[in-house]
């Protein structure tokens, strides 16, 4: 009978050279996922970078850094389409502020997959029906403000699936009464703001001087302490006068706590302006930073001085 060789023996054959093969695994394993999660590491620092570049400002809403707030509105209103891509590359943005860019719609395609967003501002930018159509996947949103938009009633139908929105401002878009009726058919719990334009109240006549009965308003210096929302009272009219020696900006803080500008005061310019009373009147300097306000009284004329310091 032919010699048969026992199977053990090429099993221990095998072993001698499997063994030195699999103890390497680990190895391999410990290397490629180690260089994986050094290049995670990398995205975000990239980012933020690229993000800055383009004037924008990043806040950590987390110690451990997993939830963004980003912002443009301020230093980075010339970013374009194209600057979108960085937020884009940016995990876990929650908060986006886009007021006063030159965005369009055809920049929001960047936003698509930013599925973490709760809060995103598009108000005074070019984003038309086309753009929205790209947030209709975004199911975290909470917060959607359109105001000054290009937007109509078409891009009111893209939000039915937005179940968790509960704030909409369309306030100076093409929407109408029935599209907005539509939609708070479709959402009963969203709030949408359409606003009240002051500029649809009659004209003032123009002011050269001050009269004798108007009331003069308390200025409140800029602090740490966020100005009030205006809140819906009687039609007045308020003169404003600007005793600083630089120009200054006025804006009218909405109901939803949102900026309108109204205009520009030169050093000892006045300025008739319909409004409500109980509204909240921002001054700032012709870079927006805030100087002061004022919160209009009851009285029929009112005369608020912006004062020289």
């Amino acid at each position: 009978m032919p010699w048969v060789r026992p199977k053990c023996v090429k099993e221990n054959a095998m072993y001698r050279y499997l063994v030195p093969a699999t103890r390497a695994i680990p190895i391999l394993l410990l290397v490629v996922v180690g260089f994986d999660s050094r290049l995670q590491a990398d995205q975000p620092a990239d980012a933020l970078a690229a993000i800055k570049k383009l004037g924008g400002s990043v806040r950590s809403l987390r110690d451990n850094g997993n939830e963004w707030e980003v912002e443009f509105h301020l230093q980075g209103r010339a970013l374009t389409d194209k600057g979108l891509a960085s937020v884009a590359a940016l995990n876990n943005v929650v908060s986006l502020n886009l007021r006063d860019t030159k965005i369009t719609s055809a920049g929001l395609l960047h936003l698509k997959n930013l599925t973490t967003l709760r809060s995103l501002h598009l108000e005074r930018t070019q984003v038309g029906d086309e753009g929205i159509t790209n947030l209709a996947g975004l199911v975290n949103l909470e917060y959607l403000n359109l105001y000054g938009t290009n937007v109509t009633d078409k891009s009111l139908e893209h939000l039915t699936r937005l179940k968790k929105l509960n704030r909409l401002y369309v306030w100076e878009t093409k929407v109408t009464d029935a599209g907005v009726a539509k939609l708070a058919k479709a959402l009963p719990e969203l709030r949408i703001v359409r606003g009240v334009d002051l500029a649809k109240l009659p004209v003032a006549p123009p002011v050269k001087s001050v009269s004798k009965t108007p009331v003069p308003q308390k200025w409140i210096a800029a602090s740490d302490e966020k100005p009030p929302k205006s809140k819906l009272g009687s039609n007045i009219t308020v003169v404003f006068e600007n005793k600083m020696a630089r120009r200054v900006k006025l804006f009218w803080i909405s109901y939803g706590g949102e900026l309108k500008t109204y205009g520009e005061l030169k050093p000892g310019a006045m300025r008739r302006q319909n409004s409500f009373s109980e509204a909240t009147w921002l001054i700032t300097d012709e870079n927006d930073t805030p100087l002061g306000y004022f919160i209009t009284t009851k009285d029929q004329e009112a005369h608020a001085v912006i004062p020289s310091k």
